[in-house]
């Protein structure tokens, strides 16, 4: 039976963190007053998105959620915001970033090339990762897409897999690896579904968690080998 690879999108195949930064940019330039200063409003914003991610991880409503952490960011200046307008004018930034993790797409495609069955398994905003699958073109790539939004749960709870797997019913779990950047929604994701898993990890975080992954990888050429091992 063909083996499957669940793959996170977000800072493991597209680079997220380019468009954050371009986008919040832009969100700043465009709402911000002039007394507040753009580095303490960035950190203060990932200090107060960290938190929204974390209640959608326990389960709280994406939707809800994001339409609140620009009013909240800009609370902390006592300034008050329309956080639904922001997030609105966020997500059309983030709708266009385009820009793919070097080495990914040529990775992806090897693997396709193999017969390996690939999924793309995310959190996030529906139309936003859509836009950005077609945008780069590795939509051709992917044997199915599911995100968080669309089926109503999301990393790491196992219903996530559960669903995945519902919607690929000849997929077997028993030959599936679970692969992304987050030790709390992939990593964890995955245990909680008693799946393999790789860590991809290229800034060679430390490890602080309770959470331990089946394999680390820092690199693609690493986690090429760690699944043609796995799965020979």
């Amino acid at each position: 039976m063909t083996h499957t690879l669940i793959f996170d999108l977000d800072d493991t195949i597209l680079d997220f963190k380019k468009g954050e930064q371009s986008g919040l940019s832009k969100v700043f330039s465009a709402y911000s007053p002039d007394h507040i200063d753009y580095e303490e409003w960035l950190l203060t914003f990932k200090k107060v998105n960290s938190g929204i991610w974390k209640q959608i991880e326990d389960g709280g409503s994406s939707k809800d959620l994001l339409n609140t952490r620009f009013s909240e960011t800009f609370k902390v200046f006592e300034f008050e915001a329309d956080g639904q307008r922001l997030e609105q004018d966020y997500r059309s930034h983030l709708n266009e970033n385009f820009h793919v993790l070097e080495g990914a797409k040529e990775m992806l495609e090897r693997l396709k090339s193999q017969k390996y069955r690939l999924i793309a398994g995310t959190n996030g905003t529906a139309g936003t990762q859509w836009n950005r699958l077609k945008g780069t073109g590795l939509i051709s790539i992917f044997d199915d897409v599911v995100i968080s939004e669309e089926i109503g749960v999301a990393k790491p709870d196992k219903k996530f897999f559960d669903r995945l797997f519902e919607k690929n019913v000849e997929v077997d779990p028993q030959k599936t690896i679970m692969i992304g950047d987050s030790l709390r929604s992939d990593i964890q994701g995955a245990r909680n579904a008693g799946l393999s898993n790789i860590w991809y990890n290229p800034s060679h975080l430390k490890n602080k968690s309770d959470i331990i992954p089946d394999f680390e990888v820092s690199s693609y050429k690493e986690m090429e080998k760690v699944i043609m091992e796995k799965t020979a």
